[in-house]
């Protein structure tokens, strides 16, 4: 049978299409690809520019008019409730990937990106989400086809830019993705399904067998979530349905300041009958909880872009936000990332610098580097020394091995998570014979880590090659918003910070006191701090368990 395939111009739906011909060749079809015109943007659910169907709508008007007989549209593009009666879709083609994909300048992952570092987007439900993990980043609405926001990953335009991870790998790209963001995804994210007239019964039929239905039925669902809410795809609402015999559902609705959210999940059978009726179900339950107040047209009109994140503070304030607010003196990174998966809102702040100290190059000593943080890496980097070639290389945790990557060098060894002595003491194996290791880091860095090494029978040389020097005075803000009770808690990481902390800053009495060791602990009361809390351990359980300490203050 001979096809003509509609699409419009841009380079993804060029590309989405070519991959539609050549399933439609392998069974036996001549396909014409026909151009039609209309937008050459991909796809935009901002307030301003809200495509509104148009894509939709240019696609079914050349099938209206004769121009061509099967279109594509990405399920997102097609409107909730207007279905014109005299076209069908026959087939719903088996979902590809719906992750969201976050692409960077540097290739580095969304928790190792630098505060105030810009990251494009075209939704309020992952900026709602995108938020809520690293709220001292600056979103920006970017408008155009995929490949033209991609070009603008340079400097002095965007950091990142946050894109569905089908459409990257449509268009071959899959080498730009810095990381498959942990966000939920929108209705129907990842499904192409196919359009035709209802006449062509010899057309139907032949799309038809490539229909999946256990795609149809997910999307099915997830769009219910949104016809259920009366809402569209402007609105920060997600979900993502998967169906092994059992239905599972999970729908979300959020604030756009990322400061709420509200979050369903079902597990039951279901049929394509009965789908629907599930995301109807599911949007009733959320509606049940109050989710129209982060969907109303009074919560997305109020939303502005440019006034969140125009004001020179490096705090983003919003109102209504009862989460406990934590202060983080150190970077960003899987500390800050885990203590926002356990609830809390927190702050990253500086109180010290990293300065060089005198040092000579041991560096080739070791048969093992061990890099203890990323501001090892920046020492190392400042002195020009590398980290020689033959050397195993071992980071202290997550972040650290993220930096390590992004200068060029693959970690052989590294616990997953916040920086753990221990942890990583526990992954290093028995030494046999003579091993030596080497430990570039701050002077202040404690001995546990070469002490578990030796433990092990390893030769350890500790390598002084900077110091976390307390900062003269605070950020003028931070000073102001801490004086005026902004802060519910604070957590010291390290000894080292309980002295600028307390110069600094100033303990009060109404902020809480945890910490994340022994030591730390043991610093922070010679000072005269109450403690609230220790981790138990050094990892996400041990955050989790901080937070979980946090909030019983609240009572």
């Amino acid at each position: 049978m001979k096809l003509r395939l509609g699409t419009r111009g841009s380079a993804l739906a060029m590309a989405r299409s070519e991959a539609v011909a050549e399933m439609l060749r392998g069974a036996g079809h001549e396909v014409e690809i026909v151009k039609v015109s209309g937008h050459d943007t991909d796809t935009i659910h901002m307030p301003e520019g809200y495509s509104l169907g148009e894509f939709a709508k240019v696609l079914r008007g050349s099938l209206e008019d004769g121009q061509c007989d099967v279109v594509i549209h990405s399920v997102k593009d097609v409107p909730l409730t207007y279905k014109p009666g005299d076209l069908v879709f026959p087939a719903v083609l088996k979902r590809g990937d719906h992750r969201d994909a976050l692409c960077t300048t540097s290739g580095v992952p969304l928790s190792a990106l630098p505060r105030g570092s810009r990251v494009g987007i075209t939704s309020l439900r992952r900026l709602a989400q995108l938020k809520a993990l690293r709220p001292d980043l600056t979103f920006v609405d970017v408008v155009g086809t995929l490949v033209d926001r991609l070009r603008l990953l340079a400097p002095g335009e965007l950091d990142g830019i946050v894109a569905s991870a089908a459409g990257i790998q449509s268009l071959g790209l899959e080498d730009r993705v810095a990381e498959y963001l942990p966000i939920m995804t929108a209705p129907g994210q990842g499904a192409l399904a196919l359009e035709c007239r209802a006449a062509d019964e010899d057309v139907v039929a032949a799309l038809a067998e490539f229909d999946d239905i256990e795609t149809r039925i997910c999307i099915d669902a997830e769009r219910a979530v949104l016809t259920g809410l009366k809402t569209t795809y402007m609105a920060p609402v997600a979900a993502i349905a998967t169906r092994r015999g059992i239905l599972g559902l999970k729908a979300g609705v959020f604030s756009v300041d990322g400061a709420k959210r509200n979050v369903l999940e079902v597990g039951l059978p279901t049929s394509l009958y009965h789908a629907q009726r599930t995301g109807f179900n599911v949007a009733n339950a959320l509606l049940a909880r109050k989710a129209e107040r982060f969907i109303s047209e009074e919560a997305i009109a109020s939303f502005k872009m440019t006034a969140d994140h125009a004001e020179d503070s490096s705090f983003i304030e919003f109102e209504d936000d009862d989460r406990l607010r934590v202060l983080l003196p150190r970077p960003e990174g899987r500390m800050s990332q885990a203590l926002r998966a356990n609830g809390l809102r927190v702050d990253c702040v500086a109180l010290q610098e990293a300065k060089l100290v005198s040092a000579d190059n041991r560096l080739d000593w070791g048969d093992w580097v061990v890099v203890p943080s990323a501001q090892t890496v920046w020492a190392l980097r400042e002195r020009g020394w590398d980290i020689p070639g033959d050397a195993k290389l071992a980071a202290m945790g997550t972040t650290t091995r993220l930096v390590v990557e992004e200068a060029g060098r693959n970690v052989d060894l590294c616990p997953e998570g916040p920086a753990s002595s221990q942890k990583l003491v526990e992954l290093f194996p028995k030494a046999e014979g003579k091993v030596r290791v080497v430990i570039p880091c701050a002077d202040q860095f404690a001995t546990r880590l070469e002490d578990g090494l030796r433990a092990k029978g390893y030769e350890v040389l500790r390598l002084e090659v900077y110091t976390m020097a307390d900062l003269d005075e605070p950020d003028a803000k931070l000073k102001e918003m801490w004086d005026e009770g902004a802060w519910n808690a604070v957590f010291l990481v390290t000894p080292s910070q309980v002295r600028p902390y307390m110069e600094l800053l100033g303990h009060r009495d109404d902020v809480q006191v945890v910490v994340w060791d022994d030591d730390t602990a043991s610093a922070a009361r010679a000072a005269g701090l109450p403690v609230l809390a220790v981790a138990v351990q050094k990892d996400d359980y041990g955050v989790a368990g901080l937070a979980r300490a946090l909030e019983r203050t609240r009572s």
